[in-house]
């Protein structure tokens, strides 16, 4: 797949200049043919990307959430006014700035060509489009709702990404600050602190008790820095390990919803993810089993995931929703509530949408509310660490100076 700049009449003879992926000059003039377009030049771009990733690109390569958002909301809009399905997907293609993705949408429009499905298509590209979000084309295929289904997605990825962007918002500051205090111990005890102590060492001073804590603390640091970096990295290394084993995702997520104060949060950020990714998957109409198995994998704990399991298991047994999630005891009682409402009223979506709007609030009122407490507070505790180490290591000019009036 090639990048290609070209030069364009469209049926008013207004002039365009753009660039377009295609797998050859001749497919390029023809996408360009059949949206009405008379070609005055092309000519393959310096910079194409497509050549340089190659085929490997479409399968292998990151695709950023955002691109995957607006193409799903720019579809969506075209379904709706009724555009063809593989004309939106081409102009989507060369408008799209990203080349992997852009190239991915021409091998998508490609297959639906050959005769495939959209979401058989889009399946080939997990990079782009995940499960969740194949399954869902798949239903409105089947249902012949696409155009209601890309609504839904759109509704859920906006909000999905609208509540990770403000947690993140939240935190930058306190992690800049923690990042910022790492660096200026490591600064002080390896830099500033040695020198001070060669200072002390020539002059032959008594050094007070805070000082030998301080020195002895970046004799160590210095001496054994090495040993240091390679404990970080062998943490990093088990906790990837204990990520790909089963049992060790489930230990790392209960830790991570028993961390004092940020467990809760999280603990309301995965269940309101859980919720509302039920919630569409059930309106737009997917199988009540694969629903919660989607939702599951899409919560991003695995302690949510096994409930959810453990609750497909009791509805495929004939038990309701609301009892198996009372059952494994993961959700408040307000969502067990919320759900056996739904069931009855035959509303199971709009309530499952309810309590996971609820929780977003609620988290984001808490993130908030944290953040403008731990700012502060995080000022006050680096600053005062800092202070005392400087305190600790100008102590023993204090002692020289009386040493030296007494002298005289």
């Amino acid at each position: 797949m090639a990048k290609y700049k070209y030069i364009a009449k469209d049926t008013m003879g207004v002039e365009t200049t753009n660039v377009i992926h295609a797998e050859s000059a001749e497919a390029a003039v023809d996408y360009l043919h059949r949206d009405g377009l008379v070609v005055l030049s092309m000519r393959e771009s310096r910079d194409s990307m497509a050549t340089k990733l190659g085929t490997k690109s479409l399968f292998g390569a990151h695709v950023p959430t955002a691109s995957v958002s607006l193409f799903t909301k720019q579809l969506s809009s075209m379904l709706h006014a009724g555009l063809p399905l593989i004309r939106a997907l081409y102009s989507l293609a060369r408008e799209e700035q990203h080349p992997t993705f852009a190239n991915i949408l021409v091998a998508v429009a490609n297959d639906i060509e050959s005769g495939e499905a959209l979401s058989a298509a889009m399946a080939k590209h997990p990079a782009a489009f995940p499960r969740l979000y194949v399954s869902m084309i798949k239903s409105g295929e089947q249902s012949g709702t696409l155009d209601t289904i890309m609504e839904h997605l759109v509704r859920y990825m906006h909000r999905t990404e609208n509540i990770k962007r403000k947690v993140k918002s939240a935190l930058s500051y306190p992690v800049f600050v923690v990042g910022f205090a790492i660096i200026a111990f490591i600064v002080l005890l390896i830099k500033i602190v040695p020198m001070m102590s060669s200072i002390y060492e020539k002059l032959g001073a008594e050094l007070p008790g805070p000082t030998k804590i301080v020195l002895a603390v970046s004799d160590f640091a210095t001496s054994y820095f090495w040993l240091l970096v390679f404990v970080a990295i062998a943490l990093v290394i088990a906790y990837r390990l204990l990520r790909r084993i089963p049992t060790g995702r489930v230990m790392l997520d209960k830790a991570k919803l028993k961390i004092p104060i940020f467990g809760k949060i999280l603990e309301k950020v995965v269940v309101a993810k859980f919720l509302r990714t039920l919630g569409v998957l059930v309106v737009s109409g997917l199988p009540i089993l694969e629903s919660l198995e989607l939702s599951g994998g899409a919560s991003g704990n695995e302690v949510i995931e096994r409930a959810a399991g453990k609750i497909a298991f009791l509805v495929s047994k004939g038990g309701s929703l609301s009892a198996g999630f009372h059952a494994t005891g993961a959700f408040p009682e307000t969502v067990v509530q919320m759900v056996s409402t739904g069931e009855e009223t035959g509303k199971l979506g709009d309530m499952l949408a309810s309590i996971s709007d609820h929780y977003d609030e609620q988290v984001e009122s808490s993130v908030e509310g944290l953040a403008s407490v731990i700012e502060p507070l995080m000022i006050v505790i680096v600053g005062g660490l800092i202070a005392v180490m400087l305190v600790a290591m100008f102590l023993p000019v204090f002692h020289l100076g009386g040493a030296v009036r007494q002298a005289m």
